[in-house]
Parts: C-alpha cells; sequence; structure tokens
C-alpha cells in the first residue's frame, strides 16, 4: 500500500507530471492548487486509471494546506507551487516573493504541524550567484557580498525559500529536502525557453523564426526525468542522504541555436531560424549558467537523466502531436 502524498501547485506543469510518477509507483497523489488544471496538466493527469482529487486552495493561506493534508491523510508533501516568470518578477516583484517565500514558510509549517515525513521543495538553479566555477556543484555560492540574484526576484525568492526549507531540516522541524530542476521542458510547459516554439510550431506546421537568442545555453532536463527526481526525493531513507539540496539536470549544456539544429533532426519539415546574442536579461542570466554537477543526485537519490535532448524532444513531439490529433 502507498502513501497519500500532497502535491501543492498540483494543477500545473511539474505537478502534474510529479503526480503521475506518484500513481504509477502505487501512490495517492492529491492536487492542491488554487487554479484548475492547465491544458497541459490535464492530459497528463487524463491518462491516470483513478483520477486524483483536486482541493482548491492557496499557499497563502496555512489553515487551508493543514486542513488539506487532514482531510487526506497525507503523509508526505510535493511543494511545487510558485510564481515562476523570471523576466515579469523583475517588474513586478511583489507577487513573485509572497507565493514563493511566504508561501513555502506556510506548506513547512502546516507540514510541521501535521507531523508529515518529508517535504520536498522545488527548487531552481535559479539560486546560483554569478559562476564562480565550474562543474557547478549544489555548494556553489548562491550569494556574493557585492551583487543581488542574476535572475532577479525569481531567483532570489527560490533561494530565500530554500534557505528557509534547509533551516526546518537542520533544526528538526521538518524532513526537507530541495530539488535545484534546470530547463524543465516538456508537454504542457508554459515558460517557453525557445524549446517550446520550436517543438509545438512546428508539429503544427508552422515556421519559427527569433531575431535573437542563438547563444543562449541551458542545461535542458526533461519533466518525465524530473519527476521521477521528485518522487526519488521524497522517499530515500534519510540515512542515504549527506545533504539536503540537489542538482537536478543532466549535466550538458546546450545552445538555443544547437537546439534548433536538433529540433530540424529529429522533427521533420522544421523551419527554424534564430539569430545570435541576447537579450538584456539572458546577459544577466547568462552569469550565472555553466556547467552542472549532478552527482549527488545519481549517488544519494539513485537519479540520473534517461531522456537526451533528443529523446525529450521526440517525446514531447509526440505527446504534443496525440494531443492536437486525439485518436489518430
Amino acid at each position: 500500500m502507498g502513501e497519500t502524498v500532497l502535491v501543492t501547485g498540483g494543477a500545473g506543469f511539474i505537478g502534474a507530471y510529479t503526480a503521475a510518477e506518484l500513481a504509477g509507483a502505487g501512490h495517492r497523489p492529491v492536487l492542491f492548487d488554487v487554479a484548475d488544471p492547465s491544458w497541459g496538466a490535464a492530459a497528463v493527469l487524463a491518462g491516470l486509471a483513478d483520477p486524483p482529487p483536486v482541493v482548491r486552495g492557496d499557499v497563502a493561506d496555512t489553515s487551508e494546506i493543514l486542513g488539506a493534508l487532514q482531510e487526506h491523510g497525507a503523509s508526505r508533501i510535493v511543494h511545487a507551487a510558485a510564481v515562476f516568470d523570471p523576466p515579469a518578477s523583475m517588474t513586478h516583484p511583489a507577487p513573485c516573493y509572497r507565493v514563493n517565500v511566504g508561501g513555502t514558510l506556510n506548506v513547512l509549517e502546516a507540514a510541521r504541524l501535521a507531523g508529515v515525513a518529508r517535504v520536498v521543495m522545488a527548487s531552481s538553479i535559479a539560486v546560483y550567484a554569478a559562476r564562480q566555477y565550474e562543474p557547478i556543484d549544489e555548494a556553489h555560492p548562491i550569494s556574493t557580498p557585492s551583487d543581488g540574484n542574476p535572475l532577479g526576484p525569481y531567483g532570489a525568492s527560490k533561494a530565500a525559500a530554500e534557505l528557509i526549507g534547509l533551516t526546518y531540516a537542520s533544526t528538526g522541524l521538518v524532513d526537507v529536502v530541495s530539488l535545484r530542476y534546470s530547463g524543465v521542458y516538456g508537454f504542457g510547459m508554459r515558460y517557453p525557453m525557445y524549446i517550446r516554439p520550436m517543438v509545438e510550431e512546428t508539429v503544427d506546421g508552422r515556421p519559427v523564426r527569433f531575431e535573437t537568442g542563438g547563444d543562449m545555453p541551458r542545461d535542458y532536463t526533461y519533466v518525465v526525468d524530473v519527476a521521477r527526481a521528485t518522487v526519488a526525493a521524497l522517499f530515500v531513507p534519510a540515512d542515504r542522504l549527506r545533504q539536503r539540496v540537489f542538482n537536478v539536470a543532466t549535466g550538458r549544456l546546450t545552445t538555443a541555436a544547437d537546439l534548433a539544429a536538433l529540433v530540424g533532426r529529429e522533427l521533420s519539415g522544421a523551419l527554424i531560424e534564430i539569430g545570435p546574442g541576447l537579450s538584456d536579461y539572458e546577459k544577466s542570466d547568462m552569469r550565472m549558467r555553466g556547467r552542472l554537477s549532478v552527482e549527488a543526485a545519481r549517488e544519494q537519490l539513485g537519479w540520473s537523466a534517461t531522456h537526451d535532448l533528443a529523446a525529450g524532444v521526440r517525446d514531447y513531439a509526440a505527446r504534443f502531436r496525440a494531443y492536437r490529433a486525439p485518436g489518430d
């Protein structure tokens, strides 16, 4: 018999895939979200034999989280609820901090009061300060005495939330593991990262053109692998863990120009043009980009990515194609 797991942000991209992975492993996910499932999340969840219950709730309210935990008897939490739009956070920082920092505090307090066994927090490589060395491991600085976060309020909010979680763990209040996801992509994604329009517009038979961005590198990590890492972190025995923060990535960087070439090779009919250079936001982003170390996740969580970028693009396109033409 599996366990019941509350997934905050369960109606979103990573939350839905995590719920599907939990169900596939014999557990019972309960989705907690302020919104209805997105179109992509709904399609992912529709593939489950037993649709998970959905609790309409807000991480801004500790009592709502605690009520959901108690009503459904959840013993663990995946905290994936977040405001995720790094460029927008530059001009509208307050909502980002309210949800990503305040919401995390509320989830951890509810977890403490309910006595849950573990919370896995969806963090981000956006926490890193400007690159000091490569490969970037989890001990890499997340701040410097002279500079704010290269990704602005979004990165700062994730770093603050992560520190709060680590302190709950180190003081024995709640067992917490934070996962620093990198470049999560796949069917149902919202934030474009170049890969979404490249794949989806190609499937729809339209050309794609970007004026700039070809020089922007990312460690693209397929969402199915991210969900696997999340479930692994949720149930790994505590005595196997020497740390509480892990990079979840492939360890390989790909520029948007190289991504365009790869999509062109993998998907027939692709017509993609991308110019060189970077936007002003990407220039700041570049300061923290570098090759990521994934050794800790491999050794302690028993996880590594099983999809290289080509395989991920093919599966993403196949899922999107099936969504566009059901029954074909």
